[in-house]
């Protein structure tokens, strides 16, 4: 149904952010769903695909990330 959320949609994207980031130690996507959902509040659930896909996209990149203007840098371990 629309506007119904059943769990975090996680792509590529979230699951590389939330791994560089320290949020998980995941392996796979799956992994990473499971351990979103079971730290984040069901609340922010439809949030996290929306606001990490573009992110990852321009900043957050698999390779060359943008971490000079990223404003996450202060908080990365990578960055």
């Amino acid at each position: 149904a629309w506007n119904s959320f059943h769990g975090i949609a996680v792509d590529v994207h979230v699951h590389r952010i939330s791994n560089r980031l320290g949020w998980v130690k995941t392996k796979t996507p799956l992994e990473t769903e499971i351990a979103l959902e079971d730290c984040l509040p069901r609340k922010h659930w439809e949030d996290v695909n929306l606001l990490l896909v573009g992110f990852g996209q321009q900043i957050c990149k698999p390779v060359n990330p943008a971490c000079a203007i990223c404003l996450a840098r202060p908080y990365c371990p990578v960055g």
